[in-house]
């Protein structure tokens, strides 16, 4: 093989490492771009609600008991009397509950986070308390846990037919956010029946432990783009276009029981369930799958290029391919800067139509004539289509890529299976 060609295939390595390197500089900027996406999501968050996630209702007993100590000493011992904090928070035997949760966007700039108001109706039955002989109580509540509690709009507790009289904070130290309601200690004698209305805002997230011995939540909601997450999947669930709704039952065989209070972590329950509500056409995330294949793209560019000049003898320039391999660059640069302001299929229609005009026009110059031209722009466009498909395709991306490259490479054999690789430097030379 030529001098010359070697000189050409060296160069060409040079120009795809520039290239895939500038392709590196996109994905860097797609990250920046999402942190500082995130940066505002979290900002409106910590102004609105954070994730939310929601406990009780409990029943919280503050009590001491007598308890007798000996102290030895070296020429003897003694007895004393002291007092021990006996307190505890009691699970309730039962919580069935409705929900809805009701989605709506806030935008700061052209960034936007998804907010939810949970309008819940519940029912729980909470277990009588019989205090032993020796045993003091001083008070008794319920108690509600919610991790962010600037997201609380309403609370309506009814015990048995009476309203009660809901507090903020909570007097728990166990359950650190939230709030609480008073009880006369007269009523710890019986079971007693709760139907609670709450109403919580918050971000993301609507979290939900289930502490009761038996669990039993539902919910609906108008998004169409949940993900069921936490420590247990819904028993049933329905998702479309119109919604979702989903429904939790757990028991104590599943939680453990009351090894569940002590399992917490940073003021959070380990054990929950919920639904996070994701965004499937989270531009960053999309552009930054495109991005991947980015080095792919840039070697199919330069090497048909570059076959092209082999078959038809007809020499392109170092320049001109790095003009070119800079317009595929370009194109993942618009679909970057274009995604953050309308649907992501369009962003990559406009840019992909972009950059397929522009490498076509250029290329009537290499070609000759506008027929060459256009079939330069279809196969471009083509090669666009199935980045687009495995795009979309995320379960079967490296099926349909393998199968892609698979055919690129038949492909590019068979144009090239009567050239005489060995004739073309000394042609040239």
């Amino acid at each position: 093989m030529g001098k010359l060609l070697n000189t050409k295939l060296f160069a060409l390595a040079l120009l795809a490492l520039i290239l895939i390197f500038a392709v590196g500089k996109v994905q860097w900027k797609v990250d920046e771009r999402r942190a500082t996406r995130d940066s505002v999501v979290q900002n409106i968050a910590e102004q609105y609600a954070r994730e939310q996630q929601l406990v009780g209702p409990l029943l919280w007993v503050k009590c001491h008991e007598p308890q007798t100590v000996v102290e030895t000493y070296e020429h003897g011992s003694r007895r004393r009397t002291v007092e021990h904090d006996c307190s505890r928070l009691i699970r309730p035997d039962s919580v069935t509950g409705q929900g809805t949760l009701g989605v709506s966007e806030r935008y700061r700039g052209i960034y936007r986070a998804n907010i939810y108001s949970a309008a819940l109706q519940l029912q729980a039955v909470i277990p009588a308390f019989q205090a032993e002989p020796e045993q003091i109580i001083e008070s008794a509540a319920l108690v509600f846990g919610v991790s962010d509690p600037r997201g609380i709009k309403t609370a309506r507790i009814v015990a048995d037919g009476r309203e009660l009289e809901p507090r903020p904070g909570t007097p728990s130290g166990q359950i650190s956010s939230g709030f609480h309601v008073p009880l006369d200690l007269t009523e710890l004698g019986q079971p007693m029946k709760l139907t609670v209305q709450l109403d919580v805002g918050g971000s993301g997230r609507f979290d939900w432990v289930p502490i009761a011995s038996k669990n039993d939540l539902e919910l609906k909601s108008a998004w169409p783009h949940p993900s069921f997450d936490g420590r247990f999947l819904p028993e049933q669930r329905e998702v479309g276009s119109k919604g979702f709704s989903a429904r939790w039952r757990v028991s104590d065989f599943a939680t453990g029981g009351d090894q569940m209070l002590a399992q917490q972590s940073d003021a959070r329950f380990a054990d929950s369930f919920g639904v996070s509500l994701i965004d499937p056409v989270d531009a960053y995330t999309q552009t930054d799958r495109a991005v991947r294949y980015g080095f792919l793209f840039v070697l199919l560019t330069l090497g048909s290029f570059f076959l092209f000049e082999t078959i038809k003898r007809k020499p392109v320039h170092p320049l001109q391919y790095l003009l070119i391999g800079f317009a595929v660059v370009l194109f993942f640069l618009l679909l970057l800067a274009l995604s953050e302001h309308i649907a992501f299929l369009n962003a990559y229609l406009v840019a992909a139509g972009a950059c397929v005009t522009m490498v076509a026009a250029y290329g009537r110059t290499l070609v000759g004539s506008w027929t060459g031209a256009a079939v330069l722009g279809i196969g471009y466009a083509l090669l666009y289509a199935g980045l687009y498909m495995l795009l979309a395709s995320e379960d079967y991306a490296l099926l349909m890529g393998a199968w892609l490259i698979f055919g690129l490479l038949a492909l590019t054999m068979w144009l090239t299976r009567k050239l005489d690789w060995s004739a073309i430097g000394r042609a040239e030379t």
